[in-house]
């Protein structure tokens, strides 16, 4: 069987392309701004993605390893980028309620304004530059393409997972399992991004783009939750406001859901990859 080298594995080309993307524009040793933390935590996800096609021939465990790499690399930036997302949604959360119910949200802002800056402060997250240098290192070390038809066949794998995991959301309509859709999805996306003719699948691109943002937001809305339960609804001051958010962000879930299955009912329908690659 045909086995391609790391210089002619397509793969691996466009993992490296990704990374000069993001790690161009920033400096070796300079912070990072809140564009540049979203840009490296989304360069993880899309290397994440790209690492599923390796599945019809490489093991398990030497994906779980470079897999590994990129997940410590992400959550060493969540920190940042969780408290920086968390403000901006209860902003968004509270644009939403009656106007005069908007003033007397203030406090709870400016709680969350409070943590994100205190997270500014104490996050030391993993140099990128250093961090996804020695992901690729050990990628091309672990990883290798067995034939040119098997990024092909991951990426069947990756809908057949999103698929089935859309499918149990809309039934069972558990949070956990919209949130393992949106990953998939999102594999499923960027896979589709870098091997299939962009003109034949630019519709289902740009549902699956549509797709993902929902999911993004359904995500969102669920990690304010958790940290309004946890920390201020236990806060007197606090709670009376916090509960008033927390009703707003179910109605706001409510919605996400119900557009989230729309999208699922479009993109979803077959039992194999619909797209040629």
């Amino acid at each position: 069987m045909e086995t391609l080298s790391g210089k002619s594995d397509p793969i691996f080309k466009a993992a490296r392309k990704q990374v000069r993307k993001v790690l161009n524009p920033l400096a070796q040793g300079a912070a990072p701004s809140d564009e540049d933390i979203h840009a490296i935590r989304v360069c993880s996800k899309k290397l994440r993605a790209l690492l599923q096609l390796y599945r019809p021939g490489n093991a398990k465990a030497d994906i779980k390893q470079v897999e590994q790499l990129l997940k410590q690399l992400a959550n060493s930036y969540a920190g940042l980028r969780d408290a920086h997302v968390q403000e901006k949604t209860l902003s968004r959360v509270i644009s939403q309620l009656p106007f005069e119910d908007q003033a007397e949200m203030q406090p709870l802002l400016n709680y969350f304004a409070t943590n994100n800056r205190q997270a500014s402060e104490q996050v030391k997250p993993i140099a990128a530059h250093q961090g996804f240098a020695d992901i690729l290192q050990l990628w091309q070390q672990q990883l290798r393409l067995k034939h040119r038809s098997d990024p092909g066949k991951g990426l069947d794998y990756s809908y057949r997972r999103a698929r089935k995991l859309a499918l149990d959301a809309h039934a069972s309509g558990e949070d956990e399992t919209y949130h393992q859709c949106r990953k998939w999805t999102k594999y499923y996306l960027y896979q589709a991004q870098l091997l299939c003719e962009r003109k034949a699948a630019k519709p289902s691109i740009t549902l699956l783009k549509q797709l993902g943002e929902q999911l993004g937001l359904f995500q969102d809305h669920c990690v304010l939750e958790d940290s309004l339960l946890q920390s201020p609804a236990q806060q007197p001051e606090l709670a009376n406001l916090s509960q008033l958010a927390l009703l707003a962000i179910e109605q706001q879930k409510t919605l996400d859901k119900e557009i989230a299955r729309q999208l699922f009912e479009q993109l979803y329908q077959h039992p194999h990859v619909p797209l040629a690659c």
